[in-house]
């Protein structure tokens, strides 16, 4: 059996954070395991609140799992608060397994979710990491796409992937300094859940292909997630 290990916020929707990263799991034939950074409320069309969980909590949940399973993959995504990531940070330096972070600052519908500083914490201990180009300029100074992926790379030491609905369906990658683009159909609407879907399917991919194989793969399975993606009310949802 292999075991995934996410590491986000539960939204009661399903449609984002955990939940999605658990579906994305079982698709590609990963067992997955959770540690919950925080619980929101929120609807298909409004975020209400976030509640962090404590970092003392995070910390017990890491002991407990990591003494049960040994993990092919790791995959992180919204990370509140500060002292949370530092929490975090030490325990992925002694998982010895991909490690992926989607760097979510505010969630599709508006509203505040992460924060920058704490990313900057986890992005040192991560191979790789795969904001949007919105997430990515808060990283980085150049509005060009390639150049910001580069920029990123050199300054935090990771692979950056800048995902590319904002892109017209281009991701722009920088692997170890290497600058590339994958490319598929672009399909209009802003799908709920998008960025955890494609963080965790390429956290599942990096465990069994190299690195570009693994984001091509990652593409392919969002696009596809999105095809078959449906509508609550005027949201449209991703569906693994």
């Amino acid at each position: 059996m292999k075991f995934i290990l996410t590491i986000s916020a539960l939204d009661p929707t399903g449609g984002a954070g955990v939940s999605a990263d658990i579906k994305v799991s079982k698709v590609l034939g990963f067992f997955p395991c959770s540690i919950i950074t925080a619980l929101t409320v929120q609807s298909s069309s409004k975020l209400f609140s976030v509640h962090p969980v404590d970092a003392g909590i995070i910390e017990r949940q890491f002991d407990t799992l990591i003494s049960d399973f040994e993990f092919s993959a790791v995959k992180i995504g919204v990370v509140p608060k500060l002292e949370m990531a530092k929490v975090i940070s030490d325990y992925l330096e002694k998982l010895k397994c991909p490690k992926v972070l989607d760097p979510v600052i505010e969630a599709g519908v508006g509203g505040k979710l992460g924060e920058k500083e704490a990313y900057e914490v986890l992005m040192k201990s991560v191979e790789v990491v795969t904001p949007n180009y919105t997430e990515a300029r808060l990283f980085g100074m150049s509005s060009d796409p390639e150049e910001l992926a580069l920029e990123i790379h050199r300054k935090y030491g990771c692979n950056v992937v800048i995902t590319g609905g904002e892109l017209k369906g281009r991701d722009v990658i920088c692997e170890k300094g290497k600058i590339y683009s994958v490319e598929a159909d672009l399909i209009q609407g802003d799908f709920h859940g998008t960025g955890c879907v494609y963080s965790t399917a390429l956290a599942c991919y990096l465990a069994e292909n190299d690195f570009e194989n693994a984001v091509r793969k990652a593409r392919i399975f969002v696009l596809e997630s999105v095809k078959r993606g449906f509508k609550v009310r005027q949201r449209l949802f991703t569906n693994p």
